[in-house]
């Protein structure tokens, strides 16, 4: 793995001087990409020009705090799980609600992750396929991989990173819960790469992944939740529209906060390192650096 400095401290450092045993956190990710567009019928297929992997990290007890105020919250509601998009367009479980309803539901239920204050982190990568595929040659793209592994390895090497620069006792570790979809299978078996690869410097932080449900596990619907406020924010930013949305901005005063993006300007900065790197297949693990 080749770290990219310039990370911004999105992970506070624990209160843990005086703890002398192994702590495990919990970091829930989600992705989130665009709909392919519609084809007829003999077209061939089409794949998201864009995906975003994102979550939130916390020690246990910040998660079942979450979770008990989430579970309420969605009971009270009568729906059975949050549901960023869904949400936001007012389809699914949300279909008929006005949309004082919905602002009120997502203000409601997201002071409770704005409740935990410091103990709850986000981190976030994305990637501009369109900008991965004419940037980074053939060879390369080998050796990084999938856009949507590039983003779930690179996030879970930020997720690390941070514990080491915030100096985390050395022996804590990290479990990841994964969204089920299309590739969980393939983002298992890179974690438990770079958890093994001697080269991977922190490895050490790295402890489980599983695939799971948000409906079983409620920390994947507020992972559910940034990552669909990032990629939408990606999304503004390319197009000019550089301002953050109401609900997500309103978090980065309480909760840390990291994100970044693989597009033209950052990976034009890492291409001649992809280029000069000998690695296997989608073996590569880069954390794009900061652009202002």
């Amino acid at each position: 793995m080749i770290p990219i400095r310039e990370i911004a401290g999105a992970l506070h450092p624990a209160k843990t001087q005086a703890r002398r045993f192994m702590a495990l956190f919990k970091f829930f990710c989600d992705e989130s990409h665009d709909s392919a567009p519609k084809r007829k019928p003999g077209d061939p297929p089409t794949n998201p020009k864009s995906y975003v992997v994102g979550g939130f990290f916390a020690d246990e007890d910040t998660w079942n705090k979450i979770e008990r105020g989430w579970k309420r919250r969605n009971h009270m509601e009568g729906v059975p799980r949050f549901h960023a998009a869904h949400l936001n367009a007012g389809t699914y479980e949300y279909e008929g609600w006005t949309k004082q309803r919905r602002l009120i539901y997502s203000k409601e239920i997201l002071s409770i992750l704005k409740a935990q204050h410091r103990k709850l982190h986000g981190i976030s990568i994305g990637m501009h396929v369109d900008a991965y595929r004419q940037v980074i040659n053939p060879e390369g793209q080998v050796k990084m991989g999938h856009p949507y592994l590039v983003c779930f390895k690179s996030t879970i090497a930020a997720v690390a990173e941070q514990m080491e620069h915030a100096h985390y006792p050395y022996a804590d570790r990290f479990a990841v819960i994964v969204d089920r979809g299309d590739m969980e299978v393939e983002a298992v078996k890179a974690f438990y790469a770079m958890k093994d690869n001697p080269r991977f410097i922190y490895g050490h932080r790295l402890a489980t992944c599983t695939p799971g449900d948000a409906t079983d596990f409620i920390g994947l619907q507020p992972a559910d939740f940034v990552a669909y406020e990032t990629f939408r924010l990606m999304h503004g930013k390319r197009n000019g529209a550089a301002q953050m949305r109401a609900a997500f901005a309103t978090m980065l005063g309480t909760t840390g906060f990291l994100g970044r993006v693989f597009e033209e300007v950052s990976l034009n900065r890492i291409k001649d390192l992809v280029d000069a790197t000998p690695c296997e297949p989608s073996g590569l693990v880069i954390i794009p650096p900061y652009i202002d």
